[in-house]
């Protein structure tokens, strides 16, 4: 019996130590991005990029985010190996491995989408995504067994904590340096073309950035563990973050951010039902709405967007020839992009299969749908966006069992990945954005797969 409780211990700290290293190369994998921002400020001011006048800007971001994914994908399939070390070890022994359906949603989706490329023809695009954009199918695929599976494995929470604070600080630097290229000198790294967009291509990106950090930040400071430091970290990021958003003028982000910001408030007062949390997210309510409001009385535009929204509506309703434009030119994509649905259901046109035939169209001014739903179903077809909203169904519904019992991390990452969900209604994935969606997506359902294994494996025991 003796030596058996130490062969026992024995095991178990052989698999505490394999634990430890796990979660120390997620979290570098992921830390590297969460704070990619940041390094590639660090990078610009170090090493600015080129101009031509051929090609314009030469920028190294995507060289940045390409070395980060190759970490990610190094590290992703070690652990993916030993996954599936584990799980046929147990059929061998006769147990049942566990399956977290999310990531078998995914792994089919993932085989898919090379399957509907393969129907399509292998294009440039297919291998190293359009110029601007640089998603080839790797990165898909990245996006989905890379980002999201490390962050459903990584389970210390000190380290998730970590995470969500060198993302609030990485955030809270770019802002602050936003607001000074904004209104005391113009800084050589920011190229500010239209609104602000801080180091992103585009003013939009920069705002799905700002989007995630808001709620982030919002919930943090509602459902964390008792700390000042935290919390006072988390109060700063939200105000700049929304008075940058409001300067950024991504409408769209700022709608995700008040619905999000609603849904949480619904969480907190359905589900947790904790008194201090329910006044704290009553103060952020009105923190946003004291914001927005002094925003608009010093002149930012909140109430036009608001004015313009309705009326676009209303034309899309009365189908009005000028319904086109709606939505900054979105309605017209999005009714073009159907029809090219409708030609090839189900394995769609391929990675940027729909870039010609949208910039040739009389009426858009873009290439892509800007609506990430029908993206998937254009280029993939109708399964793999069915297969894509149905793992999003399963995550974000399986998390409401658990909200009561949640800690502030999942909390914040579950609204974070909502308010992502209903802006991606009108908005693109992005090389150096979409990632931080699909590791909150991870870090919101972890909980579900991996306790309930442990769970499973100390009953074989």
């Amino acid at each position: 019996m003796s030596s058996l409780n130490k062969e026992t211990r024995a095991q178990l700290a052989k698999r505490v130590d394999y634990r430890k290293i796990t979660d120390i190369l997620v979290f570098v994998s992921l830390c590297l991005f969460i704070a990619s921002p940041l390094l590639q400020t660090i990078r610009e001011y170090i090493a600015p990029h080129t101009v031509s006048e051929t090609f314009g800007h030469i920028r190294t971001y995507p060289f940045t985010i390409g070395t980060i994914n190759y970490v990610v994908l190094i590290v992703s399939i070690f652990l993916w190996i030993r996954l599936l070390l584990s799980a046929m070890r147990q059929v061998r022994q006769g147990n049942r491995p566990a399956v977290f359906l999310p990531l078998a949603v995914f792994g089919v989706l993932s085989l898919w989408i090379y399957v509907s490329q393969a129907v399509n023809g292998f294009s440039s695009y297919a291998y190293t995504g359009d110029p601007y954009r640089n998603e080839s199918l790797l990165t898909f695929v990245t996006y989905l067994m890379g980002y999201f599976f490390l962050g459903t494995v990584l389970k210390s929470n000190r380290l998730r904590k970590t995470l969500c604070i060198v993302f609030l600080g990485s955030n809270l630097v770019l802002g602050i340096l936003s607001l000074i290229d904004r209104f005391l000198t113009n800084l050589r790294v920011f190229d500010d073309g239209d609104g602000m967009s801080a180091i992103f291509h585009q003013f939009n990106h920069y705002g799905y950035y700002l989007m995630m950090a808001i709620l982030v930040s919002a919930m943090l400071f509602v459902v964390a563990e008792e700390s000042l430091l935290l919390r006072a970290l988390c109060a700063v990021v939200f105000v700049v973050d929304n008075v940058v958003l409001i300067l950024n003028n991504t409408f769209g982000c700022y709608l995700a951010v008040i619905m999000a910001l609603l849904f949480g408030g619904a969480v907190i007062a359905v589900f947790r039902r904790k008194r201090w949390e329910c006044i704290r997210m009553v103060i952020v309510l009105i923190t946003f709405v004291v914001i927005s409001f002094a925003m608009h009385l010093m002149g930012f535009n909140i109430k036009g967007n608001v004015s313009r929204m309705v009326r676009d509506v209303g034309r899309i309703t009365a189908n009005d020839e000028k319904a086109a434009s709606a939505g900054t030119g979105r309605w017209a994509l999005w009714k073009h992009t159907v029809d090219y649905i409708s030609e090839k259901p189900v394995f769609g046109w391929g990675v940027d299969g729909t870039t010609k035939r949208l910039g040739e169209e009389a009426d858009t001014i873009n290439d892509r749908p800007h609506n990430e739903y029908l993206q998937w179903a254009a280029f993939f077809g109708i399964p793999a966006a069915a297969l894509y909203f149905a793992a999003l169904c399963i995550i974000m519904f399986g998390m409401f069992p658990r909200i009561a019992g949640a800690d502030g991390e999942s909390i914040a990452c579950f609204v974070a990945s909502a308010g992502y969900i209903a802006s991606a209604f009108v908005g693109n994935t992005m090389y150096y954005t979409t990632p931080f969606f699909f590791i909150f997506l991870g870090m919101t359902c972890r909980d579900r797969f991996y306790r309930k294994k442990e769970t499973e494996q100390e009953q074989i025991a």
